[in-house]
């Protein structure tokens, strides 16, 4: 399925602390022609979407996160760019906090483990959304 490209970018930044799982999805994202930049905690991603916050389109972070929550670092990218979209991943949830973090602008949430075709269809929906 070819993406509709809304704005030319395609960017996902993929936050992710296990150095395996982000190289995971860098490869299932970019073998469907995704670009994907990476960083393996919040601070670092704060500091990849600054410095690249005209391509990155959507985020894709794991929410237990060292030196910055992936919930807070979101928060920090939307400070720049309140477009970014989100999606945030957890291997454990409480459905109240996935209420607060949708309400907080995240796009949607996803239970660990990453399931691909079902990333690959939430990115696609999400590039695929006209402004």
């Amino acid at each position: 399925m070819e993406s509709k490209k809304v704005n030319g970018r395609d960017t996902v930044l993929i936050v992710e602390d296990e150095e395996s799982l982000r190289e995971l999805l860098r490869l299932v994202l970019e073998g469907n022609g995704i670009k994907v930049l990476q960083a393996a905690d919040g601070i670092e991603a704060v500091e990849v979407f600054t410095a690249h916050k005209d391509e990155i389109e959507i985020v894709l972070s794991d929410l237990g996160l060292p030196r910055l929550g992936g919930w807070e670092a979101f928060l920090k990218m939307r400070e720049i760019n309140p477009e970014l979209k989100g999606i945030l991943a957890s291997g454990f949830f409480i459905p109240e906090v996935r209420t607060e973090i949708i309400k907080s602008g995240a796009r949607d949430f996803i239970q660990k483990p990453y399931n691909s075709a079902h990333i690959i269809k939430m990115i696609r929906d999400l590039l695929n959304e006209t402004k």
